[in-house]
């Protein structure tokens, strides 16, 4: 239908994607669901910011055979790119629909799959440090750790659809798909949220249990049969244990990102559709946004490649990360690795 731009409003006509095309009086940006012109600058910047970080990805990735990593990762940023994309044509024309459904599926699920790329790390710096002190085994951690991203993904993904075609049909908004939309991103947001605090609650659990089952060990005398205080140095010692080191900051970091942006998410989906803090745009460039973008460029710039090639595919790149502090030679999840050094061994290594 093209836009109406007579005084004469057809009885029962309201504005919505179906019968508004563009802004004009009968359908004033008042009336869109953000209740205003995007930003074009603020849009512009994140699509500009998330290309850089996508084309350094990509050569990364290749270099560091990361491939679930740099996967995640780099759809995550196509996701972004995608949904800034979407919002940089709305600042132009906020009853674009299919611009408005680009920029909310993609938004939605793209920090999801950020949460997703840090988890698959868990499992190789579990075994780097030693598996004895984690409470699952290593081979079970996709499962535990990035298959509930999976599944939120999946949930947020059907609330994206169902919104959509509840705002783009013919005549006005279905409310009661609407609120069927609206529940589930809410709800795929709430699960994604609670299982990132459960899943970094393990984490912290799991560097608690090593960090005193190594102070008992030093304190028993070391490992059986050696002379050593401790078999496994309790602090970075080599410049590959120091890469690692400030590896893990940069995820952690990350991850407290994604986490704010999703406490940001969960009022502003309960709300509902159109509410106040849904067409605060500066809140959502900060709190969204921002955080999201600097999540990609901790993990871009704290790359594997560099500061954690045991995460590599690539077993020669493994090795030469050198052999893990916490696995004392043995053969985890089929890796042969060499037998861990003292010390002292660790800190004469160039």
């Amino acid at each position: 239908m093209s836009d109406l731009t007579n005084s004469t409003v057809p009885p029962g006509w309201q504005p919505g994607f179906d019968t508004c095309h563009s802004v004009s009086p009968l359908c004033p940006v008042e009336l869109t669901v953000y209740g205003d012109y995007f930003s074009l600058g603020g849009s512009a910047f994140y699509v500009a910011a998330h290309s850089a970080l996508l084309v350094a990805q990509i050569y990364l990735g290749w270099r560091a055979r990361t491939w679930s990593f740099a996967g995640y990762l780099g759809v995550a940023t196509a996701f972004e790119i995608a949904g800034y994309a979407g919002r940089v044509v709305m600042s132009d024309n906020p009853w674009s629909y299919a611009s408005f459904v680009i920029q909310l599926l993609f938004l939605i699920l793209g920090p999801t799959l950020v949460a997703a790329s840090i988890s698959v790390t868990f499992k190789h710096l579990v075994i780097w440090h030693g598996p004895e002190w984690s409470f699952i085994r290593p081979v079970l951690y996709p499962w535990v750790f990035v298959g509930p991203d999976i599944f939120s993904i999946v949930i947020q993904a059907a609330g994206g659809g169902v919104s959509a075609s509840a705002t783009g049909g013919e005549g006005p908004a279905d409310q009661g798909l609407l609120d069927v939309g609206d529940g589930l991103l809410l709800a795929g947001v709430v699960f994604q949220l609670a299982n990132m605090i459960f899943c970094g609650g393990l984490m912290v659990v799991y560097l608690w249990r090593r960090h005193h089952g190594l102070k008992l060990r030093a304190t028993q005398g070391g490992v059986s049969g050696s002379s050593t205080p401790t078999a496994v140095p309790t602090k970075p010692v080599t410049p590959e244990d120091k890469k690692v080191q400030t590896f893990i900051y940069a995820i952690t970091a990350a991850y407290i990102a994604v986490i704010i942006r999703c406490v940001y998410r969960i009022p502003e989906q309960q709300k509902g559709w159109g509410n106040d803090l849904m067409q605060n745009e500066t809140l959502f460039l900060i709190l969204d946004g921002a955080m999201v973008l600097i999540a990609v460029i901790l993990l871009t710039v704290f790359h594997p490649n560099y500061f954690f090639p045991f995460l590599s595919n690539n077993k020669e790149k493994k090795f030469s990360a050198g052999p893990p502090p916490g696995t004392s030679g043995l053969d985890v999840e089929g890796y042969e690795m060499r037998t861990s050094s003292t010390p002292d061994q660790r800190e004469a290594a160039p």
